[in-house]
């Protein structure tokens, strides 16, 4: 477990851990057995958890890659460059385009879980 997980992990069992003192200061029993039930079952929690932020990291990158790409053509499109200049914009377009495959690859890899 990575570092970043540990910590994923403690927030999620001192938040359940929170939910249940506050079930037992409200006197509700059954809502204490469902926390229990859930913290027993802690660490297929904490990997779903895990997973979503890793997806939800990956989306982020993705729509970053994206909106670069955007610039880029925008640039493209609206100025006037040299043949060099175009030449090294559309070739990090590319490095842009390899680098979101890469990424769309990780995400069907986690989807796929």
């Amino acid at each position: 477990m990575t570092h970043s997980d540990t910590r994923i992990a403690a927030r999620w069992v001192d938040d359940y851990l929170d939910l249940y003192n506050f079930a037992v200061t409200i006197g509700d029993a059954e809502w204490q057995q469902q926390i229990i039930q859930t913290l027993r079952a802690k660490d297929n929690h904490i990997q779903l958890e895990i997973e979503h932020g890793i997806r939800v990291d990956l989306w982020l990158r993705f729509d970053n890659i994206n909106r670069k790409m955007l610039d880029i053509y925008e640039q493209l499109r609206n100025a006037q460059h040299s043949e060099q200049q175009q030449k090294q914009l559309r070739e990090k377009v590319w490095e842009f385009k390899l680098q979101r495959v890469m990424i769309a690859s990780k995400l069907k890899a986690h989807y796929a879980l």
